[in-house]
This record gives structure tokens, sequence and C-alpha cells, in this order.
């Protein structure tokens, strides 16, 4: 067929370099026509048997060949075999159509190739993922080094089956170019390095909250890649970070805390130190009322008044309860008492050093769970309890004062209540 094309181009044109031309145009029209068919035929045919073969079949990781078009590559793969076989055969005496063919095809069979190769990857990292604990490799950033070692080396390839070199002439060239080489490619070796560095000391993994002051970042990191990290921030912006910068910059990783099952809770109640005083009977009698503190008022009293009528020197200072101290050890059983309250960590209530403003009564404690929502509900719920149930000791909070602490009295002077 392709000779009785040939006589009629040869008899119908004048210039032969014109005949040649379209005839080599019909050929490659020819491979694309029948490149067509031939997919067309094992498309409809072999891949849905494939297909379905798998779909029945109750393994799990065959799926992962139908996600990642396994069997589409390789079928395009047959595709390009066929082709080559069809135009040796066909074209067999016109070897300027036949190398035209032949190079086209190649070109075509390498990146058949590297698009299985990188199937295969992809379907590597799928396995990998199912594997428990496997969020601890941030296997993404290795597979993105070994595609790009792929698509070099396909690269390279491209070009021997264009300029008809052997793939070794490249080869021996990349020693003189690894200057450049090295300065084209610093990025995803600095992310690589540094990935490598990140796994092996289990310092980020997918899923962890960080906190990065020098990149303005505090969210959880949602995608670990060859050369960046990617976090969503609590304001639900993305920020992207490169990999070196975690190792030469400093990061707070929250996931230990999330691990724990709790959450710190540590906050301080300034109070005014005019409010502090010694229990009167009256104080003492209403606070017996409340059942936390109960036992332990009746002990203390006990061992004061034991403690007072002692018999010794006239310069002894008697013992009294504070309503401060009180205040103190209700908190603290109320910590302990709370349903909301992991017992089996920290629990301090305690006095800090005296400031401007007043005493510091600190909460030391932990949450029993780390769910940002409900740790905030469980922090603002304690402490307006703590703030209301001041007013039961005679205690106040400090509070700067404001334009309702200014008022007349009746003689029209200024008083200031603080």
């Amino acid at each position: 067929m392709i000779e009785s094309v040939e006589r009629v181009l040869e008899q119908t044109l004048p210039y032969e370099w014109l005949s040649q031309g379209i005839l080599i145009l019909f050929g490659i029209t020819v491979l694309v026509l029948l490149a067509l068919v031939i997919y067309l035929i094992t498309r409809l045919t072999l891949l849905k048997l494939l297909i379905k073969i798998v779909h029945k079949t109750s393994l799990q990781w065959d799926d992962l060949l139908v996600k990642n078009k396994i069997f589409h590559r390789c079928l395009h793969l047959l595709t390009v075999s066929l082709l080559q076989s069809f135009n040796k055969t066909v074209f067999e005496g016109q070897q300027s159509v036949l190398n035209i063919n032949a190079t086209l095809l190649n070109l075509l069979f390498i990146l058949v190739i590297i698009a299985i190769l990188d199937a295969l990857i992809n379907l590597t990292y799928d396995l990998w993922h199912r594997i428990p604990n496997s969020h601890r490799l941030p296997a993404k950033s290795l597979v993105q080094a070994v595609k790009l070692v792929l698509y070099s080396i396909g690269f390279i390839f491209i070009l021997s089956a264009i300029l008809d070199k052997s793939p070794a002439v490249f080869l021996s060239g990349l020693g003189a170019l690894t200057a450049v080489l090295l300065l084209v490619f610093k990025e995803p070796i600095l992310g690589l390095v540094a990935g490598i560095q990140l796994s092996t000391n289990d310092l980020v993994q997918v899923g962890d909250w960080i906190e990065m002051p020098s990149h303005a970042t505090d969210g959880t990191v949602v995608d670990i890649s060859l050369t960046t990290l990617k976090v969503e921030n609590w304001n639900q912006t993305i920020s992207s970070i490169p990999m070196q910068s975690l190792i030469t910059n400093s990061f707070k990783n929250w996931r230990h805390m999330s691990a724990s099952g709790g959450r710190r809770i540590k906050r301080s109640i300034i109070i005014d130190t005019n409010s502090l005083k010694f229990l009167d009977a009256a104080l003492i009698e209403q606070l017996k009322k409340i059942p936390l503190i109960k036992e332990y008022l009746e002990e203390k009293l006990e061992e004061i008044d034991s403690y007072n009528n002692q018999t010794s020197n006239k310069n002894k200072i008697p013992r009294h309860l504070t309503n401060i101290g009180v205040f103190r050890k209700y908190c603290l059983e109320y910590l302990k008492h709370h349903p909301q309250i992991n017992s089996e960590m920290t629990l301090i209530v305690r006095q800090l050093a005296p400031t401007g403003q007043g005493i510091p009564l600190e909460i030391w404690t932990y949450s029993d769970t780390t769910n940002w929502v409900i740790y905030e509900s469980i922090q603002s719920d304690l402490f307006d309890h703590l703030f209301t149930a001041m007013n039961s000791f005679e205690l106040r909070a400090y509070q700067r004062p404001n334009g309702k602490d200014l008022y007349l009295n009746k003689d029209d002077s200024i008083k200031i209540d603080l």
C-alpha cells in the first residue's frame, strides 16, 4: 500500500521533497489512526474486563491499581509496542518514513514507561499510608525526590532518542554539570535533607499543632512535601514554610499535649490586698455550710485552738484562719472534685509574689480533653465560678479604678472606692 501511495505522489507532484514530506505525514497519520483503533478496542474490552475482575475480588490493594491507572498505562504500552511492530512491517521499504515513525514511537515508549513507573510510585505511596504509624515518616517528600530522579533520567533518554545518541554520552557529562545541578536543585536537596532529619528525630508529622513565631504560623500541619511544609492556621489561612527553616529556626510542637489527654490551665486571680482578713466567728459559721471545706475548717479550728490554748510564754502569737488561705483550700478541693479536670496530672493552687495590683493566686491544672473548644469552655466555667465564689470569703478581685468607682457623697466631696 505504501508503494502505491508513493507512486501516486511522484506522478502527481513535481517536487520530490514535497512528495516525501506528504508521504511522511501520511505514515504518521496512519499510525495515529491505528493507535486510536487499538486504544478503543483495548479500552472497551480488555480494560473493562480487568476493572470488573478487580472490583469483584475481596482484596483492597488491587483497587489501588485502578485508582492509580496502572492498567490504563500498561495498555498504552501495549498500543505503542503494536505500533512499533506495525511500523517495521508496513514501512519497511521507506527508510525515511520508517526512521521518523521509529523516533516518534521511541519517544512515546519512553514517556509511557515513565508514566508507568510514576503510577507504581504512587501505588507504593498509597500502600505505605495503609501501614499503621506510617504518618511518622514524611513519605511524600521521599516520593517527590524519587520522581525528580525518574523525570531527570527520563529527560536524558528522551534527548538520546531525539538526537540518536547513547544515554551514556549525556550521563558522562553530568560530572561537569554537578555545580550547576546543585544550584538548580538547591531547594529540593535541602528540603530532602531537612525532611530526613525531621523524620529521624520525629519532630513533626501531618496533623501536629505547631507554633513558629518567625513565620507567623500557628495551626495544624496539613501537608509535608519535598521543599515545603503547609500549615493551616487557626484563622483558616495557609502558611508555607521551607523545610530547612524547621531545622534552622525554632518551633513549638503541641503533639505531646494532644497525646497526653489533658491540656494545661494556668491562670491567676489577682486578689485585692485590702480584702484580706482573719476569719471571725460569723464568717466561719457561714463557710462551714460549704461541703467542700467543712471538714477542713473543723480540723483546722481544732488544731488552732489546741495550739492557742497551750501554756507558753506571753509573747506567743496566736494563730488564726485567713479568708485567702481558706479560699485557696476551697479552690483546690473544687478542682479535685471537678469532673472535667484530669486528676492524674499536676494540680496546684499557689500564691505568687505580691505585685502592685495585689496578690496573684495561680491555678495550675489540666483539663480532661485537648479539644480546643471544650477546653476553653471548661476554663471559662472554672473561673466564672471561682470569681463569683470569692464573695463568700469576703475577698475582692483587683480591678483598676474606673468612672463608676468615683462618686459624690452628700457633702459633694470626692470619694474614691478602691
